[in-house]
This record gives C-alpha cells, structure tokens and sequence, in this order.
C-alpha cells in the first residue's frame, strides 16, 4: 500500500485503510449523503488524519474535534475563513482550502436566483421532503426544518436519535439551530417506526413546548410531523399546533 504523507510531512491515516463498513465514502455510495453524520462528511472533505510525536488521529478523530471546537455547529465553523482553520490542530492550508470552498459552494447555492430551495407550506409537501430520510429507519430520529421567510428550506438538522423523549427533545438545541441558521420559522418532524402515527403523551408534551418557546422567541413552529413507513400525521393538523 502507498503511503500518504501529510502536510506535516509525516504518514496520515487515510479513509481507505479503514474496514468498508466504517468508511465514510463507502457509506455515502451505499446509504446516501443524507445517513452520514456532520462529522463523516467533513472527514470525507480532509481526507487524511493528522499525526504528532504524542498521537495519531484518522480523519474522523481530526472532523469531531474540529466540529467540538465550533460547538458542535457547522453553521459556526462555516463561517470561518481559510486562514482561520488553516491555523486549526489538524488542518493546514490544503484541508482548510478545501473546507472554505465546500461551505462557499454551499452559500452560493443557498443565494441562487429564483431560490430552488423546496417550498413547504403544508404538510403534504414536508412529508413529500422529508420520508427519504426515514425510509428503513429502525429507531426513533427527531428532525428540524430551518425555513426561510418565504417557507423555502435552508437546512435540516437531526436533533437526536433513540428514544424520544422530552428530556431528550431540548428546546434550547432546537431553537439554537434555528437562530444560527437564522431561520424564520421551523417544522419539526420525528418517526414512528412501527407505522402507529397516534401521538404519544410525550409527543404532544414536546409540541407545546416547542410552539410555547417559539412564540417567545419570535420563530413560529409551522408543524411536527409524525411519520411511518405508509404516512403521516400533522400536529398541526390534529389541533396541537
């Protein structure tokens, strides 16, 4: 196998020494850009890992400690220039190059005339958008919709996934997102992968919360959408919204 040498002159790990099935790229090819964490697709972006005299770090090590030092936010570290990263542990000019223009490609798509961005304004058309995020989705997943004034999508986030819960469901996290992407209003969505769509108690709990919090914060929740394998049910729709 050849060896890749780094930007510190020293042997990096790559992605392709790792088993396939923990492959980021290989997970992309297989399952769809959508299944992949924030931090595996950033570690697609820097390709290698870093190594010092004290350790050695894969791409993935070197992506979720970028990602911890910008809280977690892709907004946030989106919003740092070249240089900056270029200065961060484990990046250098290549992988910072590399990132900026990724974040720039994303920003100019976002600004495109006419904005072809999915426009959902009811809750057909969220279900439309979203059930490919689900399709053969064993556990529960919470979602949230970043939307513009004019209800055009900005960004998705997966919130949490397991159990649902309302102690899992922060209201702070959402809205957080929400303000970094400085949305205008958002829809949540989550799963029931046993296909009943009734909601729970915690299902409902979660709701008020989130539109409670939203009408002090000025960002409305247009909806949350519980979804299965053969439909939905709208919050909004049944009264709770």
């Amino acid at each position: 196998m050849r060896k890749h040498v780094g930007e510190t002159g020293e042997r990096a790990h790559t992605l392709r020494e790792w088993p396939e099935s923990e492959k980021p790229r290989e997970r992309l090819l297989s399952h769809g850009a959508t299944k992949l964490t924030d931090v595996e697709l950033l570690a697609i972006l820097l390709r290698t890992g870093a190594r010092t005299k004290e350790r050695s770090r894969t791409a993935i090590d070197v992506a979720r400690e970028l990602l911890m030092s910008f809280e977690n936010s892709l907004a946030l570290l989106s919003m740092r220039d070249a240089l900056e990263l270029a200065n961060t542990s484990g990046i250098g000019k290549v992988k910072a190059v590399t990132l900026a223009a990724a974040f720039e490609i994303g920003r100019r798509m976002q600004s495109l005339p006419g904005n072809d961005a999915p426009l959902l304004n009811n809750p057909e058309a969220v279900h439309k958008f979203i059930m490919r995020d689900f399709a053969g989705e064993k556990r529960e997943v919470f979602k949230v919709i970043a939307l513009s004034t004019s209800g055009r999508v900005k960004r998705v986030k997966t919130l949490t996934e397991g159990t649902l819960s309302a102690s899992l469901v922060d209201a702070r996290a959402v809205f957080k997102f929400a303000i970094l992407e400085e949305a205008a209003s958002i829809i949540v969505v989550h799963n029931h992968p046993s296909g009943k769509l009734d909601p729970s108690k915690e299902d409902i709990q979660i709701t008020k919360d989130l539109v409670y919090s939203g009408g002090f914060l000025d960002i409305p929740v247009h909806d949350h959408l519980i979804v299965g394998p053969t439909g939905y049910l709208s919050m909004k729709n049944a009264g709770y919204v």
